[in-house]
C-alpha cells in the first residue's frame, strides 16, 4: 500500500471573498480540507497524506488537529504546489499517487476505487464529466461551434503513477491546471473513469449550499381583524383601527412562516 493522497489547498481563495480562507471554512461542520482527509483515511488505501497549504494561511491551523498527516507550504501556483508536494514523498517508495483539489470535499469511496482500477493498465486516470450545455470557443474576434460529444470536464482527485508524474513535473515550465494536462502534453495515454455530479468544485461561497440537505415547507393562516385589537405583521406593530383576532398574538405572517417550517 505504497500510495500518497496529496491535498492541494494552497491557493489564495480571491474569488471566495472571505475573512476565513476558503480550505479552512466550516463545511457540513468541520474545514472544507477536512472532508478530503477523512475520506482518503476512510478508503485504507494511503500510506501517506499530504496537505500543501498557503503559508500566509498557517494561522487558520492553530485550533484544528490533524493526526498523521504531512503539512507542507505550497508554491506560486498549483504546478508549484504540486511539485513541492511530489519532492516531499521522494524518500517513501511511493508508487502511486492521487492529486486532489481541497475545494472538491463531496468525492466518493467508489470513486477511488474506480481510480485504482485505471492504474492498473494507465499511467493517469482521470474522472471526467460529459456536458449537455452547447459549447463554443472564441479565439479572438471568431467564435467556432464545438460538438458538445468531444467535451469532456475533468474533476480530482486524479490519480497517477508517482514517478512518472513526477519527471513530467521536474520538466515542465507550464502553469498547469491540472496535473494531467502535463501527460496530454507529452502525447501520453490518459484514462478516463465516470467523474461524479456531486464532486463538484466550490469557487464561491454560493457553492457552499448543500442542495441535497434543502427542504421546503408551505405555510398558510388567516385571523379575522377586529376593533379593540392590536395589528401584528413578521412581528412588526401597525398603526391600525383594527386587529387581528386570535389566542396570542394573531400574527398571521409569523404563523404561516411557523407553520411551513414544521
Amino acid at each position: 500500500m505504497n500510495n500518497c493522497f496529496i491535498i492541494l489547498a494552497a491557493g489564495e481563495s480571491k474569488r471566495f471573498k472571505s475573512k476565513t480562507p476558503k480550505p479552512y471554512y466550516l463545511y457540513r461542520g468541520k474545514p472544507l480540507f477536512q472532508h478530503s482527509i477523512d475520506k482518503a483515511k476512510e478508503s485504507n488505501k494511503f500510506k501517506k497524506i499530504v496537505l500543501v497549504i498557503n503559508k500566509k494561511h498557517k494561522k487558520f491551523l492553530r485550533n484544528i488537529r490533524i493526526k498523521n498527516v504531512k503539512i507542507i507550504n505550497g508554491g506560486k501556483n498549483r504546478s508549484e504546489s504540486s511539485l513541492k508536494a511530489l519532492k516531499s514523498i521522494i524518500n517513501n517508495k511511493i508508487s502511486k499517487v492521487f492529486i486532489h483539489d481541497a475545494a472538491r470535499p463531496n468525492f466518493s469511496l467508489k470513486l477511488i476505487s474506480n481510480l485504482f482500477k485505471g492504474l492498473r493498465k494507465s499511467k493517469c486516470v482521470v474522472p471526467v464529466l460529459k456536458t449537455s450545455n452547447s459549447v463554443k470557443l472564441k479565439e479572438r474576434n471568431n467564435l467556432k461551434n464545438i460538438d458538445r460529444n468531444k467535451v469532456y470536464l475533468t474533476q480530482t482527485p486524479q490519480a497517477f503513477h508517482y514517478k512518472t508524474l513526477l519527471n513530467f513535473q521536474k520538466r515542465t515550465t507550464l502553469k498547469i491546471t491540472d496535473d494531467a494536462n502535463l501527460f496530454i502534453e507529452a502525447n501520453n495515454k490518459v484514462k478516463f473513469v465516470n467523474g461524479e455530479i456531486g464532486n463538484y468544485k466550490i469557487t464561491t461561497r454560493s457553492d457552499l449550499i448543500d442542495k441535497k440537505n434543502l427542504k421546503y415547507g408551505i405555510g398558510f393562516d388567516v385571523h379575522r381583524l377586529v376593533p379593540k385589537r392590536k395589528l401584528y405583521l413578521g412581528g412588526i406593530k401597525i398603526p391600525s383601527s383594527v386587529g387581528t383576532l386570535g389566542h396570542s398574538d394573531g400574527d398571521p405572517v409569523l404563523h404561516a412562516v411557523t407553520d411551513s417550517i414544521l
